[in-house]
């Protein structure tokens, strides 16, 4: 029996790291054109984008595991069935929960692992990419450019602008405080502007009505009314890093995200109970203007202010109640949706491991029904499961991030749907032996394609 679930694991070993490298890879097809693009567009040395490329592979991780445990338990199971091994199992009088025990194991310890790896892991590596594609992103020298801010590592050049048009590039009211070695401070002034790329590394600032102020080193000052002017600006060669502290939900461990609910908690509090304190203002005093407190301080008894006054108080005294009452409001709303998305993200770390013990359980019956054990069918199938899975997963993250749905709910929903999914078929396959008829389906299919195919052939001829 021993032997048996140490073969049923040397089984499926092979078939899921090929299924989790499979799986890897395609997702990788999707950042490949923007991997390349670091490297011939913006000049990024390759060793950078190596680094991008390892420190995105975390995230993918976390997500083909349990991918490549269902394709790994429906090849092996789908080939053990193929080669009539599961039939002399059955006709010796061995259930199929001996070869699901192991397997059942194996998921266990990978569930664990990568609830570990999405807590300790995952977050960090999450922050680290993020800085890092930030710090590529501003590689571009045009891109450095913010409306209302000074920038200043651009080399030579301190600039601001009031407006920027991303997608024409034309600028307002620009300023250039112009900082070359060995050569006199000047600060140059524009009514209009406009950015136009040269190169991966360079941007040509075309500037209109202005004026450019210089100080010699002599003292004399210099003072030149221009149509037209042209500054080149060029970035360094070398990649700036900068280390920011700010994480986002995803770059954060679920011990980190609980205490931020907490903290929004005890905000959520303080914030309640400023709106019941509010909605509680006697509208007697205000109306009569007696004991009035506001922003503008204690308002004098109504017997000393005539009726216009009185109500051009209480008017106003309520147009900030009003206003004030609306900012808490506002701000509670945005405290509810927070919380929503961190525990969304909690829910997250923990549903999606445990996927890797669902998908044994739906694995097995399902390896059972895929008698010719082939690895195309085996990933089909388990493409399918996973692309439903995800679907769902994805529709309930956006439900509770809307508060239509608990957050619990939303993220643990598919694991539900689908170990009842698994119990069922399991149990199926212990009265039946084929718990679906796939291969009928599939080779039902096949007849009739190619039956298709001779009735064209002869209509042709």
């Amino acid at each position: 029996m021993k032997k048996l679930q140490v073969y049923t694991i040397r089984e499926f070993i092979p078939p899921f790291f090929l299924s989790a490298a499979i799986f890897t890879f395609v997702m990788l097809l999707d950042k490949l054109l923007d991997l390349l693009d670091m490297i011939v567009g913006k000049g990024v040395p390759v060793r950078t984008v190596v680094e991008v490329f390892l420190l995105l592979l975390p995230s993918m991780v976390a997500v083909v595991i349990p991918m490549g445990v269902l394709a790994g338990v429906l090849m092996a199971v789908g080939r053990m069935e193929s080669d009539l091994e599961i039939t002399a199992m059955k006709a010796s009088g061995v259930s199929i929960f001996t070869i699901m025990r192991p397997l059942m194991a194996t998921a266990v310890f990978l569930a664990a692992v990568m609830v570990l790896f999405n807590n300790f892991v995952l977050p960090d590596a999450n922050h680290l990419a993020k800085n890092l594609l930030l710090d590529i992103g501003t590689m571009r020298p045009a891109a450095r450019i913010i409306p209302g801010m000074f920038i200043d590592d651009i080399e030579n050049y301190r600039i601001i602008v009031e407006d920027k048009d991303d997608l024409t590039g034309e600028l307002s009211n620009v300023v250039i405080h112009e900082r070359i070695p060995g050569s006199p401070g000047r600060t140059i002034t524009a009514l209009r502007g406009r950015m136009e790329p040269v190169s991966a590394n360079r941007f040509r600032l075309l500037l209109s009505d202005g004026q450019m102020h210089e100080l010699a080193d002599d003292g004399a000052y210099r003072k030149l009314d221009f149509t037209e002017y042209t500054v080149e600006v060029t970035r360094s060669e070398e990649l700036v890093r900068q280390d920011r502290e700010g994480r986002g939900d995803r770059e954060l461990s679920a011990m980190q995200m609980r205490s931020m609910i907490d903290s929004l908690r005890t905000g959520m509090t303080a914030l309640t109970d400023s709106i019941r304190i509010l909605g509680r203002a006697p509208l007697e005093s205000i109306v009569s203007g007696v004991a009035m407190t506001g922003r503008g301080g204690d308002f004098p008894p109504a017997d000393s202010l005539d009726e216009r006054t009185r109500f051009n108080l209480a008017r106003n005294f309520l147009a900030q109640l009003s206003s004030d009452s609306r900012l808490l409001l506002d701000r509670q709303v945005a405290m509810e949706r927070s919380i929503s998305r961190y525990s969304v993200e909690i829910e997250k770390k923990y549903s999606i491991p445990f996927a890797c013990i669902v998908f044994v359980l739906l694995g097995v019956p399902l390896g059972l029904s895929t008698r010719k054990g082939s690895a195309g069918m085996a990933l089909g199938v388990s493409l399918l499961v996973i692309l439903l899975y995800y679907l769902f997963l994805i529709a309930g993250e956006h439900l509770a991030d809307r508060r239509m749905m608990p957050a619990f709910l939303s993220m643990w929903l598919p694991n539900i749907i689908l170990t009842v999914a698994g119990v069922l078929l399991t149990a199926r396959s212990l009265s039946e032996g084929n718990p679906l008829p796939i291969d009928r389906l599939t080779d039902g299919l096949k007849e009739r394609f190619s039956s298709w195919r001779t009735r064209k052939r002869v209509s042709a001829a």
